[in-house]
């Protein structure tokens, strides 16, 4: 990523880490309203959709989802960026395979975060390209890791 877009990255950046855990729970119920398969690979599986919002585990994991991404955020513009950003999602993606995600079920989640991520921040067109080429970074470290171990979809 050029140094332009690093910048818009971390500028509009600070709308959604602003409230991490309500940015975190908003990406997630989309996720859950519109691909309800995917609450069945959370440990609150077991919790109404209606009573997510309020359920602490919930509430924790959405706020690591951001925290994980402001990680990466801060990381970019330094020397060895693309080296800590591959350690960061290669971390995830190794912490999630037990749970046998697929990659539709990633594929549906990186759409949600980028429609989040348009909403909220009001990006324009190439904004959202920016963003998407971010978020394609980051499936290619994810995806990588998950073909290394062999036992993922």
């Amino acid at each position: 990523m050029n140094s332009d877009e690093v910048q818009l990255i971390k500028k509009t950046w600070e709308i959604p880490v602003a409230t991490p855990t309500d940015s975190g729970a908003a990406i997630l119920m989309q996720l859950f309203t519109r691909y309800p398969s995917n609450l069945e690979k959370f440990p609150f599986r077991d919790v109404p959709l209606e009573e997510l919002s309020g359920n602490s585990r919930f509430r924790a994991h959405a706020g690591r989802i951001i925290r994980v991404f402001d990680e990466s955020i801060q990381v970019l513009g330094q020397d060895g960026d693309l080296q800590k950003l591959d350690e960061i999602w290669t971390k995830v993606a190794t912490t999630h395979i037990p749970r046998q995600i697929s990659k539709e079920s990633y594929n549906q989640l990186k759409g949600i975060i980028l429609e989040i991520l348009t909403a909220a921040c009001s990006l324009n067109e190439s904004q959202a390209a920016v963003w998407a080429k971010l978020l394609d970074h980051i499936y290619d470290i994810i995806f990588k890791a998950i073909d290394d171990d062999g036992n993922a979809k």
